[in-house]
């Protein structure tokens, strides 16, 4: 499995690439539900709508975003974005962070539109992106860092080195962000304001 979130009714959805599937598994022990009927091929991230009715996957194999019913059922190809990541935006605009030159494109999932928020590809290798009040972050897995980024596409280097080694997942509170790092097993909260850092795991 490369990507994992929440199901809005509970348990979790997952996205797994040897499968070439992405499942619901309701509670501990249940079977995993498949949802795409084999369709996505390499499932790299997972995205549920604010209003819990709708999946969106990022498919590293058609280097596309899709959507579907959040009970499962028929895809439907949404923009052409390779996402690795994605964080929904307040306004409701789906946020993508790709591995390609256009490193967070900005999708209006409405009608499909793309627009480039941060180009140029700054990041080593970006591995996952979330949303916390006015602005963004990206886990750049290679540059050991955590990068900050504005809506208008300003990016800068927010943390870097330790305690990170490799930094892979990231989510966010009110107050904190939240990043797993599999190289030390571990996961790091960093306050928003004052940057301090402990551990949760």
């Amino acid at each position: 499995p490369h990507c994992a979130t929440p199901h809005p009714a509970g348990g979790i959805l997952v996205g797994d690439s040897a499968t070439r599937e992405v499942y619901w598994i309701e509670k501990q022990g249940s079977e995993p539900k498949p949802l795409t009927n084999g369709y996505i091929g390499i499932p790299m991230a997972l995205a549920v709508s604010p209003d819990g009715k709708s999946l969106y996957v990022g498919d590293a194999e058609k280097r596309a975003t899709f959507r579907l019913p959040i009970e499962g059922g028929k895809c439907e190809l949404v923009a052409r974005v390779n996402a690795r990541g994605f964080a929904f935006e307040p306004s409701g605009k789906l946020l993508a962070i790709t591995p390609d030159a256009e490193a967070v494109q900005r999708i209006d999932v409405a009608s499909g539109d793309v627009e480039t928020v941060v180009g140029d590809r700054p990041y080593q290798f970006p591995n996952s992106i979330c949303w916390a009040g006015d602005q963004g972050f990206v886990t750049d897995t290679y540059g050991r860092c955590i990068w900050r980024f504005t809506a208008d596409g300003k990016t800068e280097k927010w943390h870097e080195g330790a305690p990170l080694e490799r930094p892979v997942g990231i989510a966010a509170t009110e107050t904190t962000i939240l990043v797993a790092d599999p190289k030390l097993k571990q996961v790091f909260e960093f306050d928003l304001e004052s940057k301090e850092v402990k551990t949760r795991l």
